[in-house]
């Protein structure tokens, strides 16, 4: 019984008068201070990109209020980032849960009561995420065997994205998007003594990290 009324209410929202299935792919630029600087200065010794480049993917469903204005889209979001230096490899990536509410910047038609081309969004998004973050080194200079640091971790977000959405057809949209994610004290588990091998402990293991985004999105409009 549980199961078929978990099914109606499942066929229910799927088929709901106004509602919009998405796909979003996103390049990211990251910055993380405190982990930046201890590669720095004692991995690569010079001023360098630290796990600044990544992807991003987001699956959402849209639930699409008062015409089209207001709009609650949860969506499971995804991204990958890793950074290369010689035998020295490290890689950040996350799985988590955004609550994203997005609020229209105008009107859905103009005052002459024509559809506007195009119309954009500003979209609040609070999260919480899955942060896994490896380091791999070797173990020693003379030794080609690599030791493998790992570090996992429960963290909070909260983001803010502006978007154009075009409607291309009564089923589909695209939505060119910029925005940042923003993840306060996150920390990764005795990174500084790892990494400086012993010389200091802690002192960079916890970072505010930030990225931005730039990516599209496509939506399937459900009527």
């Amino acid at each position: 019984m549980k199961h078929y009324l978990l099914l109606c209410f499942t066929c229910a929202v799927l088929t709901q008068a106004d509602a919009q299935f998405g796909i979003t792919a996103a390049s990211t630029q990251s910055h993380s201070t405190e982990w930046q600087v201890v590669t720095e200065n004692f991995v690569v010794y010079r001023r360098a990109d630290f796990l600044r480049y990544g992807t991003t993917a987001v699956i959402d469903y849209a639930f699409i209020l008062k015409n089209g204005s207001i709009r609650l889209r949860p969506a499971l979001q995804l991204m990958l980032a890793n950074s290369i230096y010689r035998k020295h490899y490290f890689q950040a990536s996350t799985v988590g849960l955004e609550g994203n509410f997005e609020f229209a910047l105008s009107a859905a038609k103009n005052k002459a009561g024509k559809k506007m081309p195009l119309r954009p969004f500003l979209q609040l998004s609070p999260g919480i995420s899955m942060v896994s973050l490896r380091y791999e080194h070797p173990k020693d200079d003379l030794n080609d065997v690599l030791a493998v640091n790992k570090s996992r971790s429960i963290a909070p977000n909260f983001g803010a994205n502006l978007f154009f959405e075009v409607k291309l057809s009564p089923l589909l949209t695209v939505a060119p998007m910029a925005g940042m994610r923003f993840y306060p004290h996150l920390n990764w588990k005795d990174f500084t003594a790892i990494v400086t091998k012993g010389t200091m402990n802690h002192t960079y293991d916890q970072t505010n990290w930030m990225q931005y985004h730039f990516g599209l999105r496509v939506g399937l409009n459900f009527k």
